[in-house]
Protein backbone atom coordinates (compact mmCIF):
# COMPACT_ATOMS: atom_id res chain seq x y z
CA UNK A 1 0.00 0.00 0.00
CA UNK A 2 2.85 2.83 1.06
CA UNK A 3 4.46 1.58 -2.40
CA UNK A 4 1.38 2.06 -4.57
CA UNK A 5 0.73 5.18 -2.31
CA UNK A 6 4.75 6.19 -3.38
CA UNK A 7 4.05 5.53 -7.15
CA UNK A 8 0.90 7.17 -7.50
CA UNK A 9 2.14 10.87 -5.46
CA UNK A 10 5.36 10.51 -8.52
CA UNK A 11 3.23 10.39 -11.26
CA UNK A 12 1.18 12.98 -9.75
CA UNK A 13 4.40 15.54 -9.26
CA UNK A 14 5.42 14.30 -12.34
CA UNK A 15 2.24 15.23 -13.79
CA UNK A 16 2.05 18.40 -12.19
CA UNK A 17 6.22 19.46 -13.59
CA UNK A 18 5.01 18.14 -16.86
CA UNK A 19 2.10 20.43 -16.95
CA UNK A 20 4.21 23.44 -15.70
CA UNK A 21 6.35 23.36 -18.57
CA UNK A 22 6.39 25.80 -21.06
CA UNK A 23 3.75 27.18 -22.97
CA UNK A 24 4.40 27.91 -26.89
CA UNK A 25 4.61 31.69 -27.60
CA UNK A 26 5.12 31.28 -31.08
CA UNK A 27 2.64 33.10 -33.52
CA UNK A 28 3.45 34.12 -37.25
CA UNK A 29 3.58 37.57 -38.26
CA UNK A 30 1.04 40.02 -37.44
CA UNK A 31 -0.71 41.83 -40.36
CA UNK A 32 1.81 44.66 -40.01
CA UNK A 33 4.65 42.59 -39.52
CA UNK A 34 3.80 40.20 -42.68
CA UNK A 35 2.71 43.23 -44.73
CA UNK A 36 6.44 44.52 -44.00
CA UNK A 37 7.92 41.03 -44.50
CA UNK A 38 6.33 40.39 -47.84
CA UNK A 39 7.66 43.89 -48.81
CA UNK A 40 11.27 43.25 -47.98
CA UNK A 41 10.78 39.71 -49.47
CA UNK A 42 10.47 41.84 -53.19
CA UNK A 43 12.34 45.19 -52.23
CA UNK A 44 14.99 44.11 -49.11
CA UNK A 45 17.85 43.17 -51.54
CA UNK A 46 18.14 40.78 -49.22
CA UNK A 47 20.29 41.75 -46.62
CA UNK A 48 19.96 43.25 -42.73
CA UNK A 49 17.55 46.48 -42.95
CA UNK A 50 17.15 49.49 -40.74
CA UNK A 51 13.34 50.94 -40.94
CA UNK A 52 11.48 53.70 -39.83
CA UNK A 53 7.46 54.12 -39.93
CA UNK A 54 6.76 57.61 -41.13
CA UNK A 55 3.12 57.01 -39.96
CA UNK A 56 4.33 56.34 -35.90
CA UNK A 57 7.08 59.07 -36.36
CA UNK A 58 4.74 61.47 -37.26
CA UNK A 59 2.25 60.68 -34.38
CA UNK A 60 4.94 60.94 -31.88
CA UNK A 61 5.98 63.47 -33.37
CA UNK A 62 2.46 65.39 -32.95
CA UNK A 63 2.13 64.06 -29.57
CA UNK A 64 5.79 65.96 -28.66
CA UNK A 65 4.09 69.15 -29.89
CA UNK A 66 0.63 68.85 -27.85
CA UNK A 67 2.82 67.80 -24.57
CA UNK A 68 4.99 70.52 -24.75
CA UNK A 69 2.96 73.35 -26.42
CA UNK A 70 4.97 76.60 -26.83
CA UNK A 71 8.15 75.16 -24.59
CA UNK A 72 10.95 75.37 -28.03
CA UNK A 73 12.25 71.87 -28.55
CA UNK A 74 15.75 71.01 -29.39
CA UNK A 75 16.35 68.11 -31.29
CA UNK A 76 18.90 65.91 -29.93
CA UNK A 77 21.24 64.67 -32.91
CA UNK A 78 22.72 61.35 -31.22
CA UNK A 79 19.51 59.63 -31.50
CA UNK A 80 18.41 60.96 -34.74
CA UNK A 81 21.51 60.82 -36.68
CA UNK A 82 20.36 60.75 -39.85
CA UNK A 83 20.21 64.17 -42.55
CA UNK A 84 17.34 63.17 -44.01
CA UNK A 85 15.65 62.22 -40.55
CA UNK A 86 16.61 65.47 -39.16
CA UNK A 87 15.57 67.26 -41.53
CA UNK A 88 11.99 66.19 -42.06
CA UNK A 89 11.30 66.32 -37.76
CA UNK A 90 12.95 70.14 -38.53
CA UNK A 91 10.75 70.99 -40.48
CA UNK A 92 7.91 69.02 -39.52
CA UNK A 93 8.56 70.27 -35.83
CA UNK A 94 9.45 73.68 -36.79
CA UNK A 95 12.49 73.49 -35.42
CA UNK A 96 16.07 74.54 -36.48
CA UNK A 97 17.74 74.15 -33.11
CA UNK A 98 20.17 70.57 -32.68
CA UNK A 99 21.79 69.13 -29.53
CA UNK A 100 25.20 67.42 -31.07
CA UNK A 101 27.31 65.10 -29.09
CA UNK A 102 30.11 64.27 -31.81
CA UNK A 103 32.97 66.89 -34.06
CA UNK A 104 32.36 65.04 -37.08
CA UNK A 105 28.71 65.48 -37.11
CA UNK A 106 28.48 68.75 -36.09
CA UNK A 107 30.92 69.70 -39.23
CA UNK A 108 27.68 67.91 -40.78
CA UNK A 109 25.21 69.76 -39.38
CA UNK A 110 26.94 73.31 -40.21
CA UNK A 111 26.94 72.26 -43.71
CA UNK A 112 23.40 70.21 -43.92
CA UNK A 113 21.67 73.39 -41.81
CA UNK A 114 23.21 76.21 -42.63
CA UNK A 115 20.66 78.76 -40.39
CA UNK A 116 20.92 76.14 -37.23
CA UNK A 117 21.61 76.95 -33.95
CA UNK A 118 24.16 73.97 -32.59
CA UNK A 119 24.88 73.54 -28.35
CA UNK A 120 27.36 70.73 -27.54
CA UNK A 121 25.27 67.72 -25.42
CA UNK A 122 28.98 66.88 -23.79
CA UNK A 123 32.15 69.06 -23.06
CA UNK A 124 34.49 68.32 -25.94
CA UNK A 125 38.53 68.59 -25.61
CA UNK A 126 39.35 71.60 -26.76
CA UNK A 127 41.07 69.69 -29.50
CA UNK A 128 37.94 68.09 -30.60
CA UNK A 129 36.81 72.01 -31.00
CA UNK A 130 39.98 73.25 -32.49
CA UNK A 131 39.12 70.28 -35.53
CA UNK A 132 35.66 72.01 -36.29
CA UNK A 133 37.10 75.10 -37.03
CA UNK A 134 39.43 73.83 -38.94
CA UNK A 135 36.87 71.70 -40.85
CA UNK A 136 34.76 74.14 -41.83
CA UNK A 137 34.63 75.80 -44.90
CA UNK A 138 34.12 79.30 -45.12
CA UNK A 139 31.70 79.49 -47.94
CA UNK A 140 28.95 78.14 -46.15
CA UNK A 141 28.18 81.49 -44.24
CA UNK A 142 28.00 79.81 -41.06
CA UNK A 143 28.90 81.54 -38.07
CA UNK A 144 30.14 79.59 -34.93
CA UNK A 145 30.24 82.74 -32.64
CA UNK A 146 26.67 82.93 -33.05
CA UNK A 147 25.33 79.42 -34.16
CA UNK A 148 27.73 77.06 -32.11
CA UNK A 149 27.56 76.80 -28.17
CA UNK A 150 30.25 74.85 -26.72
CA UNK A 151 29.78 72.91 -23.24
CA UNK A 152 31.93 73.65 -20.34
CA UNK A 153 31.62 71.51 -17.07
CA UNK A 154 34.95 72.85 -15.02
CA UNK A 155 37.09 75.79 -14.58
CA UNK A 156 40.03 74.04 -16.41
CA UNK A 157 37.75 73.37 -19.57
CA UNK A 158 36.60 77.26 -18.96
CA UNK A 159 40.15 77.76 -19.36
CA UNK A 160 40.90 75.72 -22.56
CA UNK A 161 38.19 77.38 -24.96
CA UNK A 162 39.43 80.96 -23.78
CA UNK A 163 42.81 79.95 -24.75
CA UNK A 164 41.32 78.39 -28.03
CA UNK A 165 39.19 81.74 -28.34
CA UNK A 166 42.28 83.54 -27.94
CA UNK A 167 44.22 81.08 -30.72
CA UNK A 168 41.40 81.44 -32.95
CA UNK A 169 41.06 85.00 -32.67
CA UNK A 170 37.19 85.17 -32.46
CA UNK A 171 34.87 84.96 -29.60
CA UNK A 172 33.19 81.19 -28.01
CA UNK A 173 30.20 80.84 -26.73
CA UNK A 174 29.92 78.78 -23.99
CA UNK A 175 26.77 76.93 -22.16
CA UNK A 176 27.84 75.59 -18.56
CA UNK A 177 27.04 72.07 -17.47
CA UNK A 178 25.11 72.20 -13.96
CA UNK A 179 24.72 68.97 -11.83
CA UNK A 180 21.27 69.07 -10.80
CA UNK A 181 21.50 65.65 -9.42
CA UNK A 182 21.90 62.95 -12.09
CA UNK A 183 25.60 63.21 -10.48
CA UNK A 184 27.59 62.78 -13.94
CA UNK A 185 29.63 65.84 -14.14
CA UNK A 186 29.11 69.64 -14.56
CA UNK A 187 29.78 72.10 -11.94
CA UNK A 188 28.51 70.58 -8.67
CA UNK A 189 27.40 73.70 -6.85
CA UNK A 190 25.99 77.31 -7.54
CA UNK A 191 28.99 78.32 -5.47
CA UNK A 192 31.61 76.46 -7.82
CA UNK A 193 30.25 77.64 -10.62
CA UNK A 194 30.02 81.00 -9.10
CA UNK A 195 33.35 81.21 -8.73
CA UNK A 196 34.46 80.34 -11.98
CA UNK A 197 32.46 83.11 -13.57
CA UNK A 198 33.56 85.61 -11.20
CA UNK A 199 37.21 84.50 -12.31
CA UNK A 200 36.30 84.91 -16.15
CA UNK A 201 34.29 88.19 -15.60
CA UNK A 202 37.68 89.81 -14.64
CA UNK A 203 40.33 88.35 -17.61
CA UNK A 204 40.04 89.42 -21.09
CA UNK A 205 38.54 85.95 -22.45
CA UNK A 206 36.65 85.98 -25.27
CA UNK A 207 34.37 83.62 -24.29
CA UNK A 208 30.54 84.53 -24.41
CA UNK A 209 28.27 82.86 -22.09
CA UNK A 210 24.71 82.39 -23.66
CA UNK A 211 23.46 80.05 -20.55
CA UNK A 212 23.27 76.49 -18.43
CA UNK A 213 22.25 73.10 -18.94
CA UNK A 214 21.33 70.46 -16.87
CA UNK A 215 20.01 66.54 -17.59
CA UNK A 216 17.31 65.36 -15.27
CA UNK A 217 17.27 61.42 -16.14
CA UNK A 218 17.38 60.61 -12.93
CA UNK A 219 13.74 61.85 -12.15
CA UNK A 220 12.43 59.41 -14.10
CA UNK A 221 14.23 56.23 -12.25
CA UNK A 222 13.59 57.76 -8.87
CA UNK A 223 13.85 55.69 -6.47
CA UNK A 224 10.71 54.00 -4.63
CA UNK A 225 11.84 56.20 -1.35
CA UNK A 226 11.27 59.19 -3.28
CA UNK A 227 8.49 60.31 -5.47
CA UNK A 228 9.00 61.38 -9.04
CA UNK A 229 7.26 64.67 -8.15
CA UNK A 230 9.43 65.05 -5.25
CA UNK A 231 12.72 64.33 -7.55
CA UNK A 232 11.51 66.84 -10.13
CA UNK A 233 10.74 69.37 -7.38
CA UNK A 234 14.26 68.93 -5.91
CA UNK A 235 16.30 69.21 -9.62
CA UNK A 236 14.00 72.35 -10.70
CA UNK A 237 15.37 73.86 -7.19
CA UNK A 238 18.91 73.10 -8.00
CA UNK A 239 18.70 74.47 -11.61
CA UNK A 240 16.98 77.76 -9.78
CA UNK A 241 19.68 77.97 -7.83
CA UNK A 242 22.39 77.77 -10.07
CA UNK A 243 20.45 80.57 -12.08
CA UNK A 244 20.10 82.76 -9.06
CA UNK A 245 23.93 82.33 -8.56
CA UNK A 246 24.63 83.39 -12.52
CA UNK A 247 22.50 86.21 -12.66
CA UNK A 248 24.91 87.74 -10.07
CA UNK A 249 27.56 87.73 -12.90
CA UNK A 250 28.21 90.31 -15.40
CA UNK A 251 28.86 87.86 -17.81
CA UNK A 252 25.17 86.57 -17.61
CA UNK A 253 22.95 87.35 -20.74
CA UNK A 254 19.56 89.29 -20.98
CA UNK A 255 18.28 86.42 -22.40
CA UNK A 256 20.08 83.59 -21.47
CA UNK A 257 19.70 79.84 -22.45
CA UNK A 258 17.98 77.54 -19.98
CA UNK A 259 18.26 73.94 -21.44
CA UNK A 260 17.20 70.63 -19.88
CA UNK A 261 14.37 67.72 -20.30
CA UNK A 262 15.14 64.66 -22.50
CA UNK A 263 13.34 61.88 -24.12
CA UNK A 264 12.52 60.30 -20.38
CA UNK A 265 11.59 63.72 -18.82
CA UNK A 266 10.07 65.95 -21.76
CA UNK A 267 6.55 65.03 -20.54
CA UNK A 268 6.91 66.34 -16.89
CA UNK A 269 8.38 69.85 -18.31
CA UNK A 270 4.80 70.76 -20.66
CA UNK A 271 3.72 73.28 -17.95
CA UNK A 272 5.52 76.57 -17.89
CA UNK A 273 6.38 76.22 -13.86
CA UNK A 274 9.83 74.97 -14.18
CA UNK A 275 13.19 76.99 -15.10
CA UNK A 276 13.96 76.00 -18.77
CA UNK A 277 12.97 77.59 -21.81
CA UNK A 278 13.69 74.59 -24.25
CA UNK A 279 13.68 71.12 -23.89
CA UNK A 280 15.95 68.54 -25.82
CA UNK A 281 14.18 65.56 -27.15
CA UNK A 282 15.56 62.88 -29.74
CA UNK A 283 14.41 59.25 -28.42
CA UNK A 284 11.33 59.80 -27.81
CA UNK A 285 10.52 60.24 -31.41
CA UNK A 286 11.65 56.69 -32.72
CA UNK A 287 10.93 54.96 -28.94
CA UNK A 288 13.10 52.36 -29.14
CA UNK A 289 12.67 49.66 -26.33
CA UNK A 290 15.07 51.01 -24.02
CA UNK A 291 12.16 53.98 -23.15
CA UNK A 292 9.52 52.52 -22.73
CA UNK A 293 7.98 53.24 -19.43
CA UNK A 294 4.75 54.59 -18.52
CA UNK A 295 5.67 58.73 -19.11
CA UNK A 296 6.01 57.60 -23.12
CA UNK A 297 3.21 55.09 -22.87
CA UNK A 298 1.29 56.49 -25.68
CA UNK A 299 4.78 57.07 -27.94
CA UNK A 300 4.70 54.11 -30.67
CA UNK A 301 7.72 52.14 -31.51
CA UNK A 302 8.71 53.47 -34.77
CA UNK A 303 12.17 51.55 -35.52
CA UNK A 304 12.48 48.69 -36.81
CA UNK A 305 16.04 46.49 -37.47
CA UNK A 306 14.49 43.32 -40.45
CA UNK A 307 17.06 40.39 -40.91
CA UNK A 308 16.75 38.10 -43.91
CA UNK A 309 16.42 33.93 -42.47
CA UNK A 310 19.19 32.32 -43.36
CA UNK A 311 18.34 28.75 -42.32
CA UNK A 312 15.55 27.31 -40.32
CA UNK A 313 16.91 23.86 -38.45
CA UNK A 314 15.51 21.94 -35.67
CA UNK A 315 16.93 23.35 -32.31
CA UNK A 316 19.38 21.38 -31.41
CA UNK A 317 22.60 22.06 -29.82
CA UNK A 318 26.22 20.81 -30.10
CA UNK A 319 27.11 17.50 -28.35
CA UNK A 320 23.20 17.55 -26.79
CA UNK A 321 21.97 16.46 -30.21
CA UNK A 322 20.26 13.00 -28.94
CA UNK A 323 18.48 15.33 -25.86
CA UNK A 324 16.53 17.48 -28.74
CA UNK A 325 13.34 15.26 -28.86
CA UNK A 326 12.98 15.87 -25.15
CA UNK A 327 14.22 19.37 -25.16
CA UNK A 328 11.45 20.05 -27.30
CA UNK A 329 8.36 18.26 -25.90
CA UNK A 330 9.93 20.21 -22.56
CA UNK A 331 10.19 23.85 -24.20
CA UNK A 332 8.34 23.83 -28.04
CA UNK A 333 10.19 27.12 -27.92
CA UNK A 334 12.83 25.29 -29.02
CA UNK A 335 11.60 23.22 -31.33
CA UNK A 336 13.56 25.25 -34.33
CA UNK A 337 16.91 27.55 -34.48
CA UNK A 338 16.53 30.33 -37.08
CA UNK A 339 19.80 32.00 -38.41
CA UNK A 340 19.55 35.54 -39.55
CA UNK A 341 21.65 37.64 -41.66
CA UNK A 342 24.02 39.55 -39.25
CA UNK A 343 23.24 39.84 -35.44
CA UNK A 344 24.47 40.80 -32.45
CA UNK A 345 22.89 43.71 -32.29
CA UNK A 346 21.57 45.56 -28.73
CA UNK A 347 17.77 44.82 -30.17
CA UNK A 348 14.86 42.26 -28.54
CA UNK A 349 13.18 40.07 -31.40
CA UNK A 350 9.62 41.14 -31.22
CA UNK A 351 8.11 39.53 -34.38
CA UNK A 352 7.35 37.12 -35.45
CA UNK A 353 6.43 36.19 -31.84
CA UNK A 354 7.97 33.93 -29.59
CA UNK A 355 11.61 34.24 -30.82
CA UNK A 356 14.49 34.70 -28.55
CA UNK A 357 18.12 34.52 -28.60
CA UNK A 358 19.73 31.12 -27.55
CA UNK A 359 21.58 31.45 -24.06
CA UNK A 360 22.55 28.00 -25.07
CA UNK A 361 24.02 28.65 -27.90
CA UNK A 362 25.78 32.19 -27.63
CA UNK A 363 25.15 35.07 -29.54
CA UNK A 364 26.87 36.28 -33.42
CA UNK A 365 27.67 39.06 -35.25
CA UNK A 366 27.78 37.06 -38.40
CA UNK A 367 24.74 34.63 -38.08
CA UNK A 368 22.44 35.33 -35.13
CA UNK A 369 20.60 32.36 -34.24
CA UNK A 370 17.17 32.85 -32.65
CA UNK A 371 15.10 30.06 -31.18
CA UNK A 372 11.17 29.57 -32.05
CA UNK A 373 8.45 27.05 -32.44
CA UNK A 374 7.50 25.67 -35.55
CA UNK A 375 4.41 28.25 -34.81
CA UNK A 376 6.45 30.87 -36.11
CA UNK A 377 5.86 29.74 -39.49
CA UNK A 378 9.11 30.80 -40.55
CA UNK A 379 10.74 29.85 -43.81
CA UNK A 380 14.18 30.81 -45.46
CA UNK A 381 14.26 34.24 -47.04
CA UNK A 382 11.57 35.26 -44.99
CA UNK A 383 12.21 38.67 -42.24
CA UNK A 384 12.29 39.02 -38.86
CA UNK A 385 12.07 42.41 -36.89
CA UNK A 386 14.08 43.30 -34.10
CA UNK A 387 13.35 46.49 -31.76
CA UNK A 388 16.67 48.38 -31.29
CA UNK A 389 17.38 49.18 -27.05
CA UNK A 390 18.37 52.42 -28.54
CA UNK A 391 18.20 54.68 -31.54
CA UNK A 392 21.96 56.80 -30.63
CA UNK A 393 24.24 54.21 -32.33
CA UNK A 394 22.07 52.16 -34.22
CA UNK A 395 21.00 54.51 -36.96
CA UNK A 396 25.07 54.25 -38.45
CA UNK A 397 25.37 50.68 -38.31
CA UNK A 398 23.54 50.48 -41.58
CA UNK A 399 24.07 51.93 -45.03
CA UNK A 400 20.62 53.62 -45.37
CA UNK A 401 17.36 53.85 -43.70
CA UNK A 402 13.91 52.30 -45.49
CA UNK A 403 11.05 54.53 -44.79
CA UNK A 404 7.87 53.23 -44.69
CA UNK A 405 4.87 55.28 -45.41
CA UNK A 406 0.92 53.68 -45.36
CA UNK A 407 1.73 49.79 -45.61
CA UNK A 408 4.69 50.72 -48.72
CA UNK A 409 8.19 51.57 -49.19
CA UNK A 410 8.87 55.04 -49.96
CA UNK A 411 12.53 55.50 -49.86
CA UNK A 412 15.52 55.67 -48.39
CA UNK A 413 17.80 58.10 -45.80
CA UNK A 414 21.44 58.27 -45.49
CA UNK A 415 23.02 58.40 -41.53
CA UNK A 416 25.12 60.74 -40.50
CA UNK A 417 28.86 59.78 -40.54
CA UNK A 418 31.21 59.11 -37.65
CA UNK A 419 34.21 60.37 -39.41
Amino acid sequence: MRRRTLLGLGAIGALGLWTARPRDHGRPHDAYFARLNELLRLEGGGIPQLVIDLDRLDANADLLVSRLGQRPLRLVTKSLACGGLLDYLARRLSCTRFMVFHQPQLNQLARLFPNADLLLGKPLPAAAALAFYQQLPRHLGFEPSRQVTWLVDSPQRLQEYAELGRALGQPLQVALEIDIGLARGGFPTPEAMGSALQHFANSQSLLQLRGLMGYDAQVAHAPFWVSRAKALDESNARYQAFIHAAQASPLWPQAPLLNGGGSQTYPLHGDSSGPLNEIAVGSALLKPAGFDSDLLKEHQPALWIAAPVLKVLDGALPYLEGTQALAQGWNPNRQRAHYLYGGNWQAEPVSPAGLAYDSLYGRSANQERLIGSRATKLAVDDWVFLRPMQSEGTLGDFADLRLLRRGSLVGRWSPLGLT
